[in-house]
């Protein structure tokens, strides 16, 4: 008797020292859990706000920007830090890239990653998970963070874009990865092998290295005759056939011009192949194109010294300093003919 209950006691003794591990190991999981913050209960994972936006946009080419500019500001900061980003590891040129002066802008890789910004609608994606993007018609911002915490605030422009910044700078790092300089040499490699090439032109001179100087002159006219001029371009396109095409166009044969207080004819083949735009951006041609339109304002070109010396004289730097505009107007241009 006295030896069944010594092993009653043992069993009990043995179930209640079980239970015991048992509640031990749980509390000790669910204290992992959390650790590790992936407790279900705490949140539930998103995977992407492209189905929280409305698809249709509001906003087109011809509504005004400032009703929407605003709103791509957040967008904006992540688009400037990938424009860096990529240009700093010349991954720039491998990407898709549509950066004019519209309201516009894209920028990404395939389906590694994409910016972009239209016309009031911003959005940042990460594989096939849109991450963050504005609605323009509620105006709220809808952001995944790195562990997939949804959050959806109304716009404001100083909301914080550094999470959204990260999660781009890890894909830009797995494009690196890819892109060795080897790589990056053989896509250049590529890309000028597959260019057009102009292998001859009729009617096009050559620009003749004259001793020149920069002097500032106003576009008066330019003479009715002009000079039509054909080029012959090939390539070896990206399938490996041999393409051909020719291209045409026209340009005055000289230009009625104000040096100074006069006005000579300049002829367009003794122009140089470079000038200067506005802003003072150098441009520079192959004598294809007109040199000269009608301005108000003085352009600045560069002149062989020895068409100086010879039509307005050998101190011609003395006499190249341009009149005023008002007097400029006053000499030469038909004020009947004038459109404003």
């Amino acid at each position: 008797m006295k030896r069944q209950n010594l092993e009653t006691i043992a069993i009990v003794t043995l179930y209640i020292i079980a239970f015991i591990y048992v509640v031990v190991c749980a509390f000790q999981s669910i204290d992992n859990l959390d650790i590790l913050g992936a407790s279900m209960f705490a949140f539930k994972p998103s995977f992407t706000v492209a189905n929280l936006v409305r698809s249709d946009r509001r906003y087109s080419e011809s509504d005004r920007p400032r009703n929407f500019g605003g709103l791509h500001t957040p967008a904006y900061r992540v688009l400037n830090h990938v424009s860096k980003a990529l240009l700093d590891r010349g991954l720039y040129g491998v990407c898709n890239v549509q950066n004019s002066r519209s309201q516009f802008k894209h920028i990404g890789y395939k389906s590694l990653f994409s910016v972009t910004i239209d016309h009031g609608y911003s959005a940042v994606s990460i594989g096939a998970r849109t991450i963050f993007a504005v609605d323009e018609w509620d105006r709220t911002i809808y952001h995944i963070d790195s562990v997939g915490r949804l959050a959806a605030t109304p716009y404001h422009q100083g909301y914080d874009m550094t999470d959204v910044i990260a999660q781009v700078s890890e894909a830009i790092e797995v494009l690196a990865d890819f892109y060795t300089a080897d790589k990056l040499e053989a896509v250049a490699l590529q890309d000028r092998a597959n260019e057009w090439m102009c292998y001859s032109a009729d009617n096009l001179g050559v620009v003749r290295d004259y001793k020149r100087e920069t002097v500032k002159v106003y576009c008066i006219k330019w003479s009715n005759k002009s000079v039509e001029w054909t080029k012959y371009w090939g390539r070896t396109s990206p399938t490996g056939a041999k393409e051909y095409k020719t291209t045409t166009g026209s340009h005055p044969s000289a230009y009625y011009l104000a040096i100074g207080d006069k006005a000579y004819w300049v002829p367009h083949s003794i122009l140089s192949s470079s000038w200067e735009l506005h802003g003072g951006r150098k441009f520079v041609g192959d004598h294809g194109v007109s040199y000269f339109t009608f301005t108000a304002n003085t352009k600045a070109i560069d002149l062989p010294v020895w068409w100086l010396e010879k039509n307005v004289g050998v101190d011609w730097s003395d006499n190249v300093e341009p009149i005023g505009r008002s007097e400029f107007f006053k000499t030469y241009v038909n004020k009947r003919k004038r459109r404003w």
